[in-house]
């Protein structure tokens, strides 16, 4: 068994194609290969993550919420 698509029917209209369409197909194809397809992740910007540490500053942040003798526990 093959693996291989069965495109005889594109072969069979490519055949029945006029010298200009050929050469219209050919270009558009060739944009085709040439042009790498749109990525899902595109719209997506890097993440550095926050400009503050918060694991090194989580005591302070503690007091801040909590109240000053709540921190260290």
């Amino acid at each position: 068994m093959t693996a291989a698509h069965d495109y005889s029917d594109l072969h069979d209209i490519i055949e029945r194609l006029e010298p200009v369409q050929v050469e219209e197909l050919r270009c558009h194809a060739l944009r085709l290969v040439k042009t790498p397809p749109p990525s899902r992740f595109r719209v997506l910007r890097s993440f550095d993550g926050p400009s503050d540490d918060l694991g090194a500053r989580a005591k302070d942040i503690a007091r801040e919420e909590l109240g000053e003798a709540d921190a260290d526990r």
